[in-house]
């Protein structure tokens, strides 16, 4: 599956000066596997940061911490191809919608995801659609 190859239901355009950045200038980017679905990561773009995804076609951040712009996979190899870009419905978080490049993981651990450190399981038992195995 490619990135062209994902229709999504009610979507609808919104300008990018509608979007709603935090006192710093940030908005936080959820950054998801198109073909899985999954949750691979979570950074923070700034209005140059998003230019530079959207004109490169690959995630761009603002590092927080070290203040400044940063390619992820410019390091690692691990880039990201950017098949969509979604806004929530307040306007004050995106959503990236990739494809892993390189050796096909998001975490600077070396893991697919960034999300494996487990806080909570609810119990099987009357929680239908958990997926426990």
């Amino acid at each position: 599956m490619n990135c062209n190859d994902v229709t999504t239901k009610n979507s609808a355009s919104l300008p990018l000066d509608g979007l709603k950045y935090d006192a710093a200038g940030l908005i936080p980017a959820v950054i998801q596997d198109n073909r899985s679905g999954a949750v691979l990561m979570v950074g923070y773009m700034n209005r140059e940061a998003l230019r530079r995804t959207m004109e490169s076609g690959r995630v761009w951040f603002w590092s927080r911490s070290r203040q400044q712009y940063w390619l992820k996979g410019e390091s690692s190899g691990n880039y990201m191809t950017v098949c969509s870009i979604y806004a929530d419905c307040d306007a004050d978080t995106l959503l990236v919608k990739v494809i892993l490049e390189g050796p096909g993981v998001a975490c600077h651990t070396g893991r697919y995801s960034c999300f494996f450190n487990l806080l909570h399981e609810a119990k099987a038992a009357g929680k239908e659609g958990c997926g426990h195995d």
